[in-house]
């Protein structure tokens, strides 16, 4: 290791580089010691060196780096006031550590002149202050301080130098995105993915693929990975949720030290996260959960980004997070703190639930419209939509599917119809009968995804059902159009509502409006009428608060049952649609038949009642036989 402490003459440069040799046992040299004879006669005459007076001092003092380099190091206190002057420095050997040890001018006067046997006098101070070209790279301390405080400081500095900034583990799609992204952002990366069966080689193609210019370093033994990254360690774990999330985080807590963050990029489970943050808290490490949107495209261009846990935490990650972001159409990051403990993958779950619903939806859509039209009639009709407030990512990719070919084929008619899931959208659901709330759109597409499974059952089953229905009405295109704005609503207002809660209930105290707003770009579920949400809930609690959203339900109603009972007379099954029309019509009916389930219960469990026209704390209870 070569260091080089410059400054001006008496900021203390031998005083610290000796106390710097004494710590880490590098040897310490003075580069005054190497001055020709000339150059200290005309110094001690008060006389300024000049650019040829130095040449050849700078020249020697290269060489003897070189040979340095080679042995045991060297800690080298030399004045190297200009650029230039540590480019020849550097000229033979380049891996240069620079500390500047600066401090004012009547400081270091005052020093100057209290010592005596110097050649440098306080006249020919001001001639260097005026030469002096500070380096915006290297390790930077300030004089005014102690000796030792200096050199505690500059050691503490020198762990962190050539350490990375940033750490990821996994390096699969997501991961090897991600990784991209963040040291296309400038950042230092160290990489971790484990060896396994099909898996020897995944670090070492990484880093071949990756741009020379990123500052990446591939790492297969988790220790050395570690050791790597400077401190506090900020560590994405980028791997499947469950189990393997706690074997990493135990593999790793012997290894890291307090105050270092894991953050989990996954989608795991909201109550998991909640545990992992208690637990790692006891440890003295801090914890994130991480949500993160926008597939394999998003990871490597810009995503979407709700993390959850400690704010103080976040704010040490937060330029990383942002810079590799999407950005809003004002240009903000399309990341935000978004609450405590498990927040940030609870938002990231009701993300992949009003995804599921705007999926099949969408699906729905498809299989009713190729009751009378082909795939390119289809496309056309999307595409006009999506030129609307209908407008949306999801749309827009089901448009290219469409009317993507190979062959000669539709690569959509080829797709067995048997769709797979990951978990999210069921625990969606599960969450909305835990906090007791709706979210039958999100359960509906949940279950279509299920039965498409059972592709063997249903194709036995489908040849006792006569398939002679003939087609000889017209389809209303335009009231199916009006049933997809309708349905949206609703899955938007049920996946906001379950956010909503979940913020009381836990007291995570969610800016509602501002997850809209992250969801505005990077993200699957970006769309026309999230950009519409942001501002919906600046002003609203729900979107059933406002009086456009609540007309634009009102007059789509009867296109809505228009659709339904089109699906109805073809056999089309429409379960998201109709899960939307049976929640408005519910939501806005006064008096439903509860009543009669609150008898039923009361009758063989003596639950008890209330009446109409009591107080609302009074209960009741009647002795049916």
């Amino acid at each position: 290791m070569i260091i080089v402490l410059l400054g001006v003459s008496g900021c203390g440069k031998t005083t610290v580089g000796k106390q710097l040799s004494q710590k880490t046992g590098i040897p310490f040299f003075d580069g005054d010691d190497f001055h020709p004879k000339s150059n200290i006669d005309k110094m001690t005459k008060g006389m300024s060196l000049n650019d040829n007076d130095r040449c050849p001092w700078l020249l020697s003092l290269a060489s003897n780096i070189e040979t340095w380099a080679e042995e045991n190091g060297a800690i080298l206190a030399c004045s190297a006031l200009k650029e230039r002057y540590r480019v020849v420095l550097s000229s033979k050997y380049n891996d240069i550590i620079w500390v500047h040890l600066s401090g004012s001018h009547d400081l270091i006067k005052g020093r100057i002149e209290k010592r005596g046997g110097h050649f440098m006098n306080a006249d020919l101070l001001a001639s260097q202050f005026k030469d002096l070209e500070t380096p915006e790279y290297g390790i930077h301390a300030d004089i005014s301080e102690s000796p030792e405080k200096i050199t505690e400081n500059i050691i503490s500095k020198l762990e962190n130098i050539n350490q990375s900034f940033f750490g990821v583990i996994g390096l699969g799609v997501m991961g090897s995105s991600l990784s991209l992204n963040i040291a296309e952002k400038g950042y230092a990366l160290s990489v971790y993915n484990r060896i396994a069966p099909g898996e020897e080689n995944i670090v070492s193609d990484f880093l071949n693929k990756a741009d020379e210019v990123m500052q990446i370093k591939g790492f297969t033994e988790l220790k050395a990975f570690v050791n790597s990254l400077e401190r506090p360690r900020k560590i994405l774990i980028m791997i499947k949720a469950g189990k393997a999330i706690d074997a990493v985080i135990e593999a790793l807590i012997p290894i890291l030290s307090e105050g270092d963050i894991l953050i989990d990029g996954g989608n795991s489970h909201y109550l998991d996260t909640n545990k992992r943050y208690e637990y790692l808290k006891s440890k003295q490490l801090h914890f994130i959960g991480c949500g993160v949107s926008g597939g394999e495209e998003g990871a490597r261009k810009g995503p979407s980004i709700m993390p959850g846990g400690a704010k103080e935490s976040y704010q040490i990650i937060e330029p990383v997070l942002e810079a590799i972001a999407a950005k809003d159409k004002k240009g903000n990051a399309c990341c935000a703190y978004v609450g405590l403990q498990g927040a940030g993958h609870f938002v990231k779950m009701v993300h992949n639930g009003i995804e599921y619903a705007e999926m099949q939806l969408l699906a729905e859509i498809y299989a009713l419209l190729s009751i009378t039209n082909n795939n390119e009639e289809i496309t056309t009709i999307l595409s006009q939509w999506n030129t609307t407030d209908l407008s949306s990512y999801l749309l827009e990719i089901t448009i290219n599917i469409l009317k993507t070919k190979e062959n000669g084929k539709y690569v959509l008619d080829t797709i067995l119809d048997k769709a797979g899931n990951k978990g999210t959208g069921s625990w969606s659901t599960k969450a909305g009968f835990d906090l007791g709330t709706v979210n039958t759109m999100m359960s509906s597409a949940v279950f279509a995804r299920y039965i498409s499974s059972f592709k063997e059952k249903r194709k036995h089953l489908s040849k006792f059902i006569k398939s002679d229905l003939k087609v000889t009405d017209v389809f209303d295109v335009n009231s199916l159009e009006k049933a997809y704005r309708f349905a949206r609503i609703i899955n938007h207002h049920q996946g906001f509502e379950l956010i909503r809660l979940a913020s009381k209930t836990f007291n995570w105290q969610l800016n509602i409006s501002e997850i809209a707003r992250i969801w505005t770009n990077g993200c699957i579920i970006r769309s026309e009428f999230m950009e519409t949400s942001v501002n919906v809930f600046k002003d609203y609690e729900s979107y059933l608060d406002t009086t456009d959203l609540l007309e634009v339900l009102i007059s789509a109603e009867n296109h809505m049952t228009k659709s339904i009972a089109y699906s109805l007379s073809h056999r089309v099954p429409f379960d998201t649609f109709w899960s939307a029309y049976n929640h408005w019509i519910a939501i806005t009916t006064e008096n439903l038949p509860a009543n009669l389930i609150q008898a039923q219960r009361d009758y063989f469990g003596a639950h008890m009642y209330q009446k109409i026209d009591a107080p609302k704390e009074q209960f009741f209870h009647t002795n049916w036989y």
